[in-house]
């Protein structure tokens, strides 16, 4: 039987990528918008990412005031972002464009799930 180790914020980046073959990156952002984990070994990549993740948190809720979505998702021509949050944790992925929203977002929700009930 082996041993089940606690999600950590770093595991679920990580594991965001692995469900999600169509994911190129991901990380995972506190409820301060501090960055807790990241699927990239580059420490300057990682810190890139999660000030950009800040950043779209920031304009979604400037956008919607007294709302905050739970869900975002933006196509660019190469590639897209999608993001999910909860009261305690953002996590967001930059993918290829083929990737399908309704799987990403599941496999999204899901793995925020597992660090939700961890902490």
């Amino acid at each position: 039987m082996a041993d089940a180790t606690p999600p950590t914020p770093q595991s679920v980046a990580k594991r965001a990528c692995e469900l999600a073959r169509d994911a190129r990156a991901a990380v995972v952002l506190d409820k301060a918008g501090k960055l807790a984990g990241s699927s990239e070994s580059d420490g300057e990549r990682s810190d890139e990412l999660g000030e950009l993740t800040r950043e779209l948190v920031e304009a979604l809720d400037d956008a919607a005031p007294g709302e905050q979505p739970e869900q975002f998702e933006a196509q660019v021509d190469n590639g897209a972002v999608y993001l999910v949050r909860r009261p305690d944790w953002t996590i967001a992925v930059v993918a290829r464009r083929k990737a399908l929203s309704s799987l990403m977002f599941y496999d999204l929700r899901a793995v925020l799930s597992e660090l939700e009930q961890a902490t």
